[in-house]
Formats: C-alpha cells, structure tokens, sequence
C-alpha cells in the first residue's frame, strides 16, 4: 500500500513540474509583418478612342468599372487618333491627337473604334479588343505573379522640367529582351464627346479620363537589360522633360511599363502623379 501511494505522489510530482503549460488554441503563431515593397502584376489598358466616336464613351465606363473593381492595379492610357478624333469646329475645335498616339495606333493596325489592347496581350487570339472582352483578359492576366515590379519617383525642377526616377527590380528570371517606356496622361479634361447613349448625343461638358499627352523617351522606349540581371537585382533610370504649361499637374501621371522586344507584350506597367 506504501508503494502505490509513493507510486501516485511521484506521478502527481511529475505532472505539476514536469510540464510546459500551453494555452489554446496549442498552435505555434508566427507574425507576417507588413511588407510595404510587396509588388503586384498590374494591367495597363490601352484605349483607342475619339471624342467624334459615339460609342466609345461605353469603352471609358468599362475602364472605369474595371479601375473601380481592382483599384490601381489597372492602368488606363486613353490614345485619340484616327478620324474619329479629328478636330471638327465648331463643336469640336480640339485636337487631341499626338504623334506618338498615331504612331502606336498604325503599327497595331488600329481601324476599328472603341478598340483597345491589354498589356499588349492577344487574348483568344486577338491583340485588339472590344471594351466586352477586356474584363476577361484582365481577369487572365491579373492573377499572376509579376516579373519585375516598378517604382517612380516625380519631381519638378524650377525652370519645369519633369524629372522621373525610374526603379525596376526583377522578381523572376526574365530571358527576353526589353524595353522601358515612359508615357504622361492627363485626366479630368472638360470637352465635348460624342455619346450615342445620349439625347442630344453631343456632350458639351464631357469628362475625358487618362489621355495621352505625351512619351517621355520616345514611342518604343530604351532598352532595358533585365536578361543580364538576377533576380533581386534593380535597374535605375532617370529621365528629364518639358512640361507643357497647358497640362494641369495635379491631374497629370506618368505612366512607364516594361515591354518585350519580340512581341510587344507589357511584361509590367506602373503609374505615379506628377505631383
């Protein structure tokens, strides 16, 4: 009887000192702090368009809805070229036509308005698309995981000039060649648009969203040598340009993507404020 009571005292020892106390819920936590350099794929939309074109407002509510559905991970950059953007007084005395505008619409082939391209991407086989796919070649695209991830740094000098400091860091291995392009876009214009949707159909005060302004380093960029680098590794760039007073800053960006030389395809695209 001795030794059994010993026995239970030993084992009642054992269990008050012997062991770690854990709380519930006995899973190991871990904290993920936030990481503010975390980069995510993002889509520019390129969106050919005229304030004549009384359709292509509903392409401008698409990009819009599609802004408002994944926020700044989509890009708009609203090109005005072909006839339907030719000026015609008195109701549409402004031309907001640019040469590099013209250029990026005659090497895509576009002829057709509203029309666009997303990142450049052929989607069931098309490079241009009707404002109705675009939502689906979004969704293709902008669960991927990104390549490169681009920063940019704007400032103004005191005789305005635009300086642009152009970050890239590669996140994947990348064996293609590139270039980096730079674009500014303008947003909240008042001027007359076409709206079949409308009656009258002219708008006098329309609200004309991302336009081209200007390129920064030219329609097709420079080169860019991210097949030479490793992953980790980032690329510096910096850029000067005369603003155009004509431009209001405050509704002013600058838009700058990284393209493949072989195919045109907008490997990752970012978008900053002027100021």
């Amino acid at each position: 009887m001795k030794l059994v009571w010993y026995n239970c005292l030993i084992i009642a020892l054992f269990v008050l000192f012997g062991c770690d106390k854990i709380d519930p819920p006995f899973k190991q936590q871990t904290q993920n702090p936030t990481d503010t350099n975390t980069y995510f794929q993002k889509v520019l939309i390129e969106d050919f368009t005229g304030h004549r074109c009384g359709n292509c407002p509903r392409a401008h509510e698409k990009l819009n809805e599609l802004k408002s559905l994944y926020g700044n991970k989509i890009i708009g950059m609203a090109i005005h070229s072909g006839f339907f953007a030719m000026p015609l007084p008195p109701n549409y005395p402004a031309d907001y036509r640019t040469s590099e505008g013209d250029e990026i619409t005659n090497s895509f082939g576009v002829t057709q308005y509203p029309s666009g391209m997303v990142n450049r991407k052929p989607y069931n086989g098309n490079l241009l698309l009707s404002h109705d796919s675009w939502s689906e070649a979004v969704n293709e695209l902008i669960q991927q995981q990104p390549a490169l991830g681009i920063r940019i740094q704007n400032t103004f000098q005191t005789n305005n000039v635009l300086t642009s400091t152009i970050s890239i860091k590669i996140l994947q291995p990348i064996s293609e060649t590139a270039k980096l392009c730079l674009f500014i876009t303008e947003d909240s214009i008042i001027s007359p648009q076409t709206d079949y949707n409308q009656n009258p159909t002219l708008i006098p005060n329309y609200v004309h969203m991302h336009m081209l302004r200007a390129s920064i380093n030219g329609t097709w960029g420079n080169d860019i040598p991210i097949n030479t680098k490793n992953v980790g590794d980032t690329i510096l760039r910096n850029f000067s340009f005369n603003w155009n007073n004509n431009w209001q800053k405050k509704h002013s960006h600058v838009v700058a993507f990284v393209y493949k030389t072989t195919n045109n395809e907008i490997i990752q695209v970012e978008e900053a404020k002027v100021q």
